[in-house]
């Protein structure tokens, strides 16, 4: 990387990061704790029997530790306790939880006046509830008494996440202000991931590489997830069951994970990447969309096993990107530091994810969540990637067509005159529709000139009367050096007359020639069509007969084969 793309990169790499850091510091984050209250979840597989008053009494005991996932999956009660919260006509309050598997919660929302008002959600009725950031939010009744516990009877959890997941109770304007900054923040990653796609294609249909398509999928895929899992589906398709928009995110996920793999295969240049690793690669795609097929359709049939192969299928996936990289370092991929740069924030939450989703971490709602920010990290920063990739790309092709336009420059042109040679002259006549005139040029005595003045005296005759032929032929007929000491031009039949032969054997005699000397040339013209080789041949067979008698007759003077002119 040259020092001033090296600057630039680390110019963009800069701001890039403080949009991203302002994308995900947003109101959110600012919020003040008061505002907030998070509850422990308490909770107890429901067995049959239990009612919420035996939950709120504590006659039965509650599990209140972090893991809930370890009760597996059927139906709970849950308790939420420990504050008292006063909601108003102007300010009421919220109760948010993180959108899980589940096919029914009912609220029993217990007063501090003995009250108890209930409200039921199922998974074809969540869609109405769902917030930016697919939290669920449910709306706490107003009263004058202050709420002081919840209890939350779950149907169906799958306790993949957990049953209740990361409760909280907030005032609804802060609920309102959080709303608003998801919203920018999807709003900006999916605009932005809208740039970068017209920019890519716009890019794809004049370069034609296959890691461009890969990006593109990849941000499709992207866009897609981002649209389903902040909850914008659901309020584009109020009808939609929430268990079904999950199993849409689990679908689309993978097809985001499975584009990245692809896109970092056709990113390096080809001789990186050896062929067992594209066919591991393969095969782990393979898998991954496979185990994503199984969770989507056979869910919540053995939901937690379903959902562990799939984790480790995309595990998987992943982890074919480390040979790959390793082998771009080994191979000294020009590519890889930029790469390494635009990836490793991504590539690090994507390992986080997949880590938590297999029980190693404990559960959190913004590891569950952090998708949204790995894929800003990576549509920000791969498009330096992406930019670099494609300057280098940029750079081999005007390097490449240089080289071709010199190679076919020096196959064309006489190394001695700088005109063109045999080849090219005939290229450029044969084919004409029009009758064309042919001047065929001897330099006369050659032999003698070099024997008197030297071989590189010669070639500067040969240089000389080059010159002189060109600049007395139009600019855009073809004049060549056909071989020793012919010379040619060809000029329209219709427009020759206006060139006279003597004139141009004037100039021939009167052009200043090393030491001194005088030179001549004798000159053969001849007229026909030359729209075939055949053409050709009999074209120069002619003219070359009226500049032999040109010789012949002591040089210096042209002749025209007037019975092919007649």
């Amino acid at each position: 990387m040259d020092s001033r793309f090296g600057s630039s990169l680390g110019r963009g790499l800069a701001a890039m990061l403080v949009l991203l850091a302002a994308l995900l510091s947003s109101p959110v984050a600012a919020m003040p704790d008061h505002a907030r209250i998070h509850p422990t979840p308490c909770l107890r597989a429901d067995t049959g029997g239990q009612t919420e008053a035996d939950i709120l009494s504590g006659s039965v005991p509650l599990d209140c530790g972090a893991r809930q996932t370890r009760h597996g999956r059927g139906d709970f009660w849950v308790l939420l306790s420990g504050f008292s919260v006063t909601g108003s006509a102007e300010e009421p309050f919220v109760l948010r939880t993180a959108s899980v598997w589940q096919d029914a919660v009912r609220l029993h929302i217990l007063y501090a006046d003995g009250f108890t008002a209930q409200v039921l959600s199922t998974s074809a009725s969540t869609s109405p509830r769902i917030r930016p950031g697919a939290f669920i939010q449910y709306d706490l009744p107003v009263r004058s008494a202050p709420i002081t516990a919840i209890v939350a009877h779950v149907q169906g959890s799958a306790n993949v996440r957990g049953v209740l997941f990361s409760p909280e109770i907030l005032p609804k304007s802060e609920a309102a202000r959080r709303d608003l900054a998801l919203t920018a923040l999807y709003a900006g990653f999916l605009g932005l991931c809208l740039a970068l796609l017209c920019y890519n294609l716009m890019m794809w249909a004049v370069m034609r590489r296959r890691f461009q398509i890969a990006y593109c999928a990849m941000l499709v895929a992207m866009m897609a997830y981002a649209f389903s899992s902040s909850g914008a589906l659901a309020w584009v398709w109020p009808a939609i069951d929430n268990n079904d928009r999950l199993r849409i995110n689990y679908g689309l996920l993978t097809l985001v994970v499975a584009a990245a793999i692809a896109f970092v295969r056709h990113f390096f240049e080809a001789r990186i990447i050896p062929r067992w690793v594209l066919r591991l690669t393969r095969v782990a795609t393979v898998t991954s969309l496979a185990a994503t097929a199984a969770m989507v359709a056979l869910a919540p049939w053995r939901i937690a096993l379903l959902d562990t192969a799939n984790s480790l299928a995309l595990g998987a996936l992943l982890f074919c990107a480390i040979p790959m990289i390793a082998f771009a370092r080994i191979r000294r991929s020009r590519f890889l530091t930029v790469f390494l740069i635009a990836w490793a924030a991504p590539f690090l939450f994507a390992v986080i994810r997949v880590i938590a989703n297999l029980g190693l971490l404990p559960p959190s709602f913004w590891i569950d969540n952090s998708t949204v920010m790995a894929m800003s990290a990576e549509a920000l920063l791969s498009a330096v990637a992406i930019a670099y990739r494609i300057r280098l790309l940029s750079d081999e092709r005007d390097s490449a067509r240089a080289s071709e336009t010199l190679a076919r420059l020096i196959a064309e042109t006489d190394p001695v005159t700088g005109i063109a040679n045999r080849r090219a002259f005939l290229a450029a006549a044969i084919g004409a529709r029009v009758p064309q005139r042919l001047l065929l040029l001897h330099i006369d005595g050659f032999k003698e000139i070099n024997d008197r003045i030297g071989h590189d005296g010669g070639d500067e005759v040969l240089r000389i009367v080059a010159e002189t032929a060109q600049h007395f032929a139009p600019r855009d007929a073809p004049v060549a050096r056909l071989g020793g000491i012919e010379f040619a031009i060809l000029l329209p039949a219709q427009s020759a007359e206006s060139f006279s032969p003597a004139l141009l054997l004037e100039r021939v005699r009167t052009a200043p020639m090393p030491s001194g000397i005088k030179v001549t040339v004798s000159i053969g013209i001849a007229e026909g069509p030359v729209a075939t080789e055949d053409d050709w041949t009999s074209l120069y067979r002619d003219a070359d007969r009226a500049r032999y008698r040109a010789s012949r007759d002591g040089g210096g003077r042209f002749r025209i084969n007037l019975a092919q002119l007649a």
